[in-house]
């Protein structure tokens, strides 16, 4: 492994807990899913399998969409980020949709 081999261990225990502990903050899924990728590729003993995998993906999503991804029960990595970006892109739309209804009334 690359990461063993030119990475000193505690960077790699620190991008290792870092992969862990990634939360999606706001509501920049690109974002998040982007530094996931980044960081499972970069800590493959973090994430074993497939499953390990969309565990921690979900893991970091917020409440909200977090219950409606898991319960489509992903089998890959990629249909999880589809349903959570399809999720986001749900609230998003309401919450513009809330927004302009607001600004109506006034």
């Amino acid at each position: 492994m690359m990461t063993d081999e030119f990475c000193p261990t505690e960077e790699v225990q620190r991008l290792e807990d870092e992969l862990r502990h990634l939360k999606l903050i706001d509501i920049n899924i690109a974002t998040y899913t982007e530094r996931f990728n980044e960081l499972a590729l970069l800590c493959p003993d973090a994430v074993l399998n497939e499953m390990k995998k969309v565990e921690l993906y979900i893991k970091g999503l917020p409440e909200i969409i977090k219950g409606e991804t898991m319960s489509s029960r992903p089998v890959t990595l990629n249909e999880a980020v589809c349903m959570a970006h399809a999720l986001m892109e749900q609230q998003i739309q309401a919450k513009n949709k809330r927004i302009a209804e607001g600004l109506k009334r006034k």
